[in-house]
């Protein structure tokens, strides 16, 4: 098969792209909703873009009804927001947070996602997650229907657990961290490692 972009509608290059550029990891992200309460929702389209500044990027589309999503409403008025990797063992909760809420209404208190507060940090962080990068936004570029939502890292905890530092080498074991990852329609886990 052969699928010309221009010949293409959006909802199937949008199965194409996510069925085929896989695994991807996922960003699960929590946002400020402006009244006390918190936005958590996961994104597969996201990963690394520069380490110096540190920044990372996540994809946010519209919803159905073409408004934009409640993290970009979010992090486009309060700038701060936490991207956490959630684990294999996260994978019921990523699933109930990726439900379409009224806007303003918290999937942690919905869910009960417990969370824990960060020093110095204005929004807390998902508390069982091993890995957390507290964010504020460095840009937000529109393309086309999407909105990518660049934040640079100002500060990020990773789990003892899970990490050893040795003269200045940080080392952090896949295998603890146990990333879920997004494979169009379904999940995966790491499954069996290889060195190259």
């Amino acid at each position: 098969m052969v699928f010309q972009s221009n010949e293409t509608s959006s909802k199937l290059m949008y199965a194409l792209m996510s069925q085929t550029i896989i695994p991807r990891p996922i960003a699960w992200v929590l946002s400020d909703n402006g009244d006390t309460s918190y936005n958590i929702a996961p994104f597969s389209y996201f990963n690394a873009v520069s380490t110096s500044p540190p920044v990372l990027y996540i994809s946010a589309g519209k919803k159905q009804d073409s408004f934009k999503k409640d993290t970009l409403k979010n992090i486009e008025a309060r700038s701060h927001f936490v991207v956490h990797i959630p684990s294999v063992a996260d994978l019921s909760l990523v699933t109930e947070t990726s439900a379409a809420l009224p806007f303003g209404e918290s999937e942690a208190a919905k869910f009960g996602v417990v969370l824990n507060e960060e020093l110095d940090w204005p929004l807390p962080r998902i508390a069982n997650v091993t890995v957390a990068f507290l964010c504020k936004r460095f840009d937000i570029v529109e393309i086309g229907t999407q909105a990518m939502i660049l934040g640079e890292i100002v500060s990020s905890y990773v789990s003892d657990t899970i990490a050893t530092l040795s003269e200045g080498k940080l080392s952090v074991d896949p295998k603890g961290l146990d990333p879920l990852a997004r494979l169009g329609n379904s999940y995966a886990s790491l499954g069996e490692l290889l060195n190259g």
